[in-house]
């Protein structure tokens, strides 16, 4: 079982290392599985959130992320998890709208953080979801421009090439449908289940020629979305900005539990 995966010794460094340990509030699987578009190629992506120490918070320091590049692996300070949660990060907000069965670790007060995700749902989704888009359109746009480089080498890199090409292709439609989510709802949900098939129709290349260029099906979509997502931001029911002041009541309360309590 995947949950089993964080016991294995490549991932015994979230037990030892003096700033996760007891200090985890939060940990789940994150990228394909949780979108639910992976396969057989796809690698274990491990998101989560430890809490900033006595002496960090005291001092005003901050260690940010703890990333373990061989198992895919980032955990991040709460102080940056608040910070990228508050300016809507695509790649981070996601930890907050996992299925149940697919967090590793929720402490207490990792509860209350994924209770309390609306103080972070605000319109500053709408820059960087857009944001995240638009990259993907660009490193599709920049690895199609490499296609001749890849025509020329063997026939496995011409396979590794279009698989980049469609998973790019992939995320770009997976972020709009998750912005979707968050403007018209005002919900964070990870798991893209009523697009399964759209997604993984777009990951085995059914949106690429045989050219390895982007399909003009996959134009029309992407204008569609583009379409979509500009009436739901000119629409959402989202606050303009998120409520500052609660989210820093939060940091307080959880701050002032940990600097109160007897261990260093």
């Amino acid at each position: 079982m995947l949950k089993d995966i964080i016991s294995k010794a490549d991932y015994s460094f979230l037990r030892t290392d003096e700033k996760l340990g007891k200090n985890v509030i939060l940990l789940g699987l994150c990228g394909s599985y949780s979108y639910g578009t992976n396969n057989e190629n796809s690698d274990i992506d491990i998101r989560g959130c430890a809490l900033n120490s006595k002496r960090e918070i005291l001092l005003g320091r901050d260690f940010e992320q703890i990333t373990d590049i061989s198992t895919d692996t980032v955990i991040f300070s709460f102080k940056k998890l608040v910070q990228l949660l508050t300016s809507c990060n695509p790649n981070v907000i996601e930890l907050l709208g996992l299925k149940k069965e697919h967090y590793f670790e929720v402490t207490d007060i990792g509860r209350e953080l994924l209770d309390n995700k609306e103080l972070f749902l605000s319109q500053r989704a709408v820059k960087s979801f857009m944001g995240y888009a638009e990259q993907q359109f660009h490193k599709l746009k920049n690895a199609c421009a490499d296609e001749k480089l890849s025509m020329a080498e063997a026939e496995s890199h011409i396979e590794a090439h279009r698989q980049k090409l469609s998973k790019l292709e992939m995320n770009f439609v997976r972020v709009y449908y998750m912005g979707f989510d968050l403007l018209e709802k005002g919900v964070v949900k990870t798991f893209r289940d009523e697009e399964h098939d759209l997604l993984m129709g777009l990951r085995n290349g059914k949106f690429l020629t045989a050219e390895n260029k982007p399909a003009p099906e996959f134009f029309g979509l992407a204008e569609d979305l583009h379409n979509r997502f500009q009436y739901a931001a000119a629409n959402t029911s989202l606050p303009h900005e998120p409520d500052i002041k609660r989210i820093e009541d939060f940091i307080i309360s959880v701050n002032s539990r940990v600097v109160s309590s007897t261990e260093a």
